[in-house]
Formats: structure tokens, sequence, C-alpha cells
């Protein structure tokens, strides 16, 4: 390869494989988190009536997951072109694009709005432009874009979490659902050391992922966000999923039967060695829409 072709600023995969995410600027007023944020408030909704089926949650391997998507990007050799009149791309990269006062004035983070309109213009939108470029799709076409869901409560309207989803939003017409699931945590809430216990290894006994009451034992955070992510993505059919604080990422896949999942440990949102933050999304997007074949969903519990 050339270095003209590996400095080429029009390739939209030496764009992404540099882009990186510029941190967040936290208000001073938000609660400091240390190695383990506390424990979150009894959320009554996650009990269920029926069972969740989660039984074993395995590790991706970083090293074969980075092998992967090197091969996908490889695949296009310099196809994919990228017109720098586009302002969707708005991740900055070395030598190619830089934030402009605006958008540095979005990194300011005072709320839980503010997170999200960050990780929304900084990280969702680049790599939803990046799906839209490889399948060579219009900017406007809504099943190419993240849909912000606020998840209430049926009791009393209450706002218990929030997530984006990518994929059709007509109702599922096979066993399995082309699409993905986002659950956005903002970083005050939720630490790193939450997201290395929500990642490693673990089995869930029958029942233990059912209800936090009344068998006194009290959920953990990490617990919590499992049965969180689990209703999200049962309740859409989507079996790919990705949980971030922005800080860090986490990305997975639920098995065909619901039994078994396969996530990554904790990944730093700085992290441009041997793969960028929004490489590993576009490609978990194409790997959610069926557009290859490079990684597939975990398997069933045995």
């Amino acid at each position: 390869m050339s270095d003209e072709y590996e400095h080429d600023p029009t390739l939209l995969t030496n764009y992404l494989c540099q882009a990186y995410l510029p941190p967040l600027v936290l208000d001073s007023n938000l609660p400091a988190v240390p190695q383990y944020a506390p424990p979150w408030p009894r959320i009554e909704e996650l009990d269920m009536n029926r069972p969740r089926l989660l039984r074993l949650v395995s590790e991706i391997p970083l090293a074969a997951l980075q092998n992967a998507i090197r091969l996908y990007f490889m695949g296009f050799e310099n196809r994919l072109r990228i017109d720098w009149e586009n302002t969707r791309l708005t991740l900055p990269c070395p030598g190619i694009t830089v934030l402009g006062p605006s958008a540095v004035a979005r990194l300011s983070v005072c709320c839980e709005h503010d997170f999200l309109a960050a990780l929304e213009h900084f990280v969702l939108g680049t790599a939803a432009e990046a799906v839209r470029t490889i399948e060579r799709r219009q900017f406007d076409e809504d099943e190419l874009e993240f849909e912000r869901v606020l998840v209430s409560s049926a009791r009393n309207a209450k706002k218990l979490w929030t997530l984006h989803t990518f994929g059709p939003q007509v109702p599922p017409t096979g066993l399995t659902r082309p699409g993905i699931v986002v659950v956005s945590i903002p970083p005050w809430k939720l630490s790193l050391g939450n997201l290395h216990e929500f990642s490693c290894r673990r089995m869930f006994p029958p029942g233990e992922l059912d209800r936090e009451f009344p068998s006194n034992t009290v959920w953990s955070n990490d617990t919590k966000l499992w049965a969180m992510v689990y209703d999200s993505c049962r309740v859409s059919g989507y079996r790919w999923f990705v949980v971030t604080t922005y800080q860090y990422w986490v990305f997975g896949t639920f098995s065909l039967d619901w039994s078994g999942a396969e996530v990554t440990p904790p990944v730093p949102f700085d992290r441009t060695r041997g793969m960028s933050v929004v490489e590993m999304l576009t490609f978990w997007l194409e790997c959610s829409r069926n557009k290859t074949k490079y990684w597939h969903i975990s398997a069933n519990a045995q």
C-alpha cells in the first residue's frame, strides 16, 4: 500500500481508523465517581413475572475482534470516498478534520441532556453516516438513523433509562431482527469498576435475574444493568447491543434463544491503538444489519 493511499483524507477507512472521541468536560457540580459508583436505587419495574432467559455471559477477546474489524475494512480497499463538505462526520481526525468552536462547546456537560447530545452528535451520528457511506444510501433515510428512546415506567411515567436503537421500527418478521440497541449511562452514574463486573464471565442461576425482591438479595449495579440491557434488547428484538458511558464502551450480543451473551471488556473512549471506538461501532452496526459475516451472535448457553 502506498503512502499516498495510507494518508488519503478522502477515504472513509482512513478517517475511521484515526478518528477519536474528544474528552467530555464534566461540570464540577456533577458527582465524582470512584472505582465503583454508589448503588442505584431499586428499580421496581425490573421485577419480572416471566423469567429472563439469560444464563451465561462470556467474554469477547479484543484481539480477535480487532482482527475481524481489520479484515472487514480491508475489503473496501479504496472504494469508500468521502466528500468533506459532509458535516455529518463530526469526530476530529489528525490531518483531516478538527473541531470548531461550536463543536468544542458541545463537549461541556452539565446534565444528562448534554451527555446524550454529545454522544449523539459526535459518535452515534458519525457511525450512522459511515454506515450510509458504506451502503451507498441517502443521508436522510430514517432506517439508518439512531432513534433516542426514553424507557419509562408504565405505572407513573417516571423515566427509567435512555437507549438508542438503530434499525427498522416495524414489528419483526422473523426469529432474528436486524438492528442494535445502545444503552447510555452518564459517567457520573456508572464507573469503570461496574463495567468490568458487567463484562466479566458469569453464570445467572435460574431466577437470579428476575426479581430483586423478595429474595432479599440486593442487586449490584452491574446486575441491574444486565436486566436493563436484556429487557431493552428483548422488547426491540435486536440481539446486538452496546453499553456506554462515553468514557468506556462495551460491545455485546445475545444468543438466538437469549440464554447466552458475549461482551467485550470496557474499551476506553480514547483507544486508537489497533482500532478506534468509531471503527468498532460502525463494524457492530454492519454486523447487526447482517451486512457482514466477520462476527456472529453469541452461542446459546449449554
